[in-house]
């Protein structure tokens, strides 16, 4: 009966709207278009700013399949800031970790990749938690083996910003959750790779990501991600999509 009652509660929530953006892209190019003022980072995805961005849907890894819990995922920037933003329709929220750098993917959390210059090994990696925990890594090459991952995860980028706001309760699987939603600011002074903002038509390789952990999902897990990853591994850079500042 519970099962039924979350399938019924899930169909409603999809259908409740999700963030106020453009027409969904499904292309192998992003695009990210520039706000002239500053987004407050509150976790409310409200502001008339996030309009103007172009949303993306997260599919199962290797699969590509719709999963039980949607998540939307928008991008913008302006002269200081690349921001992301997330809806996550959850009904087991969850997340214990406290300190940062901790392994959130053990738990519920949101991830973003971005590689500026194609070139180079480097790229970076964003997590946020529903507890609004982080992680930042600037990954020095992709071969990553053992613990090898939390020397790159040392790294902090100066100036970072994250908010969440939950609708439901954190960590009470007895009981049925909506969606959490993620604001991230990330200062483009504080990459050592980029420094400054982005042209108009400069273009990154970027993905999104997320686990969901639930009671309510067979498998106890979801595993996420916006370009078509054909191995259970985000790092896999070749595959993903393109995002064009404009």
């Amino acid at each position: 009966m519970r099962k039924k009652f979350g399938h019924v509660l899930l169909i409603i929530l999809l259908t409740a709207g999700l963030l106020n953006c453009q027409q969904e892209s499904n292309s192998s190019v992003v695009p990210c278009n520039r706000v002239q003022t500053g987004i407050v980072i509150d976790g409310n995805l409200d502001e008339k700013e996030w309009k103007n961005a172009v949303p993306v849907e997260l599919v199962k890894i290797i699969s590509l399949e719709q999963p039980v819990s949607k998540t939307i995922a928008c991008c913008l920037y302006d002269e200081q800031y690349f921001y992301v933003a997330f809806k996550c329709y959850d009904m087991d929220i969850w997340a214990t970790y406290e300190k940062r750098d901790a392994p959130l993917y053990e738990e519920d959390v949101v991830e973003v990749f971005f590689k500026p210059d194609s070139s180079k090994d480097s790229y970076y990696e964003f997590e946020v938690s529903p507890r609004n925990i982080i992680l930042d890594a600037f990954i020095g090459r992709r071969t990553l083996t053992g613990n090898m991952f939390f020397r790159f995860a040392k790294w902090n980028c100066s100036g970072l910003k994250s908010a969440v706001k939950i609708k439901g309760t954190l960590n009470k699987w007895d009981d049925i959750d909506q969606y959490w939603t993620v604001e991230i600011a990330i200062p483009f002074k504080s990459l050592p790779t980029v420094k400054k903002s982005p042209l108009p038509g400069d273009e990154w390789l970027f993905n999104v990501c997320r686990y969901d952990y639930s009671i309510y999902l067979e498998n106890g897990v979801e595993t996420l991600t916006y370009s078509p990853i054909t191995k259970f591994d985000f790092h896999r850079y070749e595959e993903w999509k393109i995002l064009k500042f404009q």
